[in-house]
């Protein structure tokens, strides 16, 4: 027997096996992004959360770009600050609340739903119905590194490398569907591939919370040290427009003695 062997692809395998195989991964692929859109709520905005937010963009904003303003409009919206929206007290943040918010926890439950349960399901049947298929052959030449990726569910040690069975097209297909499920639903696509839904995991997942009492004090510390240290940027603006004009005066001046 040689090193490797090339066998003839029955064409009633494209027809009963790789098509079939098709079709079902892509509908399994629109049936989860439905059912993905029916499942996700959209999110209770946290209103204190957002105001306090406002209230330090604001006032960094106001330091990083104070200059701008005259000294006596600085001073005025500093003072209002301070003694306003920076002076209300701030309870600690508690690291354990956002951890037993259920609406949080049941997101993560249902993403870990629509990326576990149908990936199963989808192995469980390609292993029961397309087991032991050789359905495919790649018109370039691999390595036999390839032959554990490539050739799942047969154990053929001769066989040709390009040769693909169903189960590892099952996860080929898996892996790039996504430009096909944009054809088919649009850009706005949800992707059921693990790791779309891993990063929606994450992106949900509760982060370090912020201690706006901390923050709202260093504010007032900062506005308090530079609202009389205020230097206005334009304050030797009408000095320069008057220098401008003059000069520019000059010049149109030496320019129409010349040509006299």
């Amino acid at each position: 027997m040689t090193a490797e062997q090339n066998i003839l692809l029955d064409p009633s395998i494209r027809d009963w096996v790789l098509l079939p195989l098709i079709a079902i991964v892509l509908f399994v692929g629109v049936l989860r992004h439905y059912a993905s859109l029916l499942m996700n709520s959209a999110p209770k905005p946290n209103m204190s959360k957002i105001c306090n937010t406002n209230i330090q963009n604001y006032g960094r904003q106001l330091l990083s770009a104070g200059s701008q303003l005259s000294p006596d409009a600085f001073k005025r919206r500093a003072e209002r600050m301070i003694n306003g929206v920076l002076n209300k007290e701030m309870e600690a943040p508690n690291p354990m609340e956002m951890m037993n918010d259920p609406n949080l926890m049941m997101g993560m439950m249902k993403n870990q739903f629509m990326m576990m349960v149908p990936n199963i399901g989808m192995m469980m049947l390609v292993s029961y119905f397309f087991s032991g298929f050789v359905v495919a052959k790649f018109p370039f030449s691999l390595s036999n590194r390839f032959r554990e990726m490539m050739q799942r569910g047969l154990d053929i040690d001769v066989l040709n490398c390009n040769y693909v069975t169903s189960l590892s097209l099952y996860f080929l297909i898996m892996s790039g569907n996504q430009g096909l499920l944009q054809l088919l639903l649009g850009q706005d696509v949800e992707s059921g591939d693990q790791t779309a839904l891993m990063q929606q995991q994450m992106q949900q997942a509760p982060g370090q919370p912020v201690d706006y009492g901390k923050v709202f004090k260093q504010l007032t510390e900062e506005l308090n040290f530079v609202k009389d240290r205020h230097k206005w940027a334009y304050a030797n603006a009408p000095d320069t427009l008057l220098k401008t004009w003059r000069a520019q005066k000059r010049v149109k001046g030496a320019a129409a003695a010349r040509r006299s």
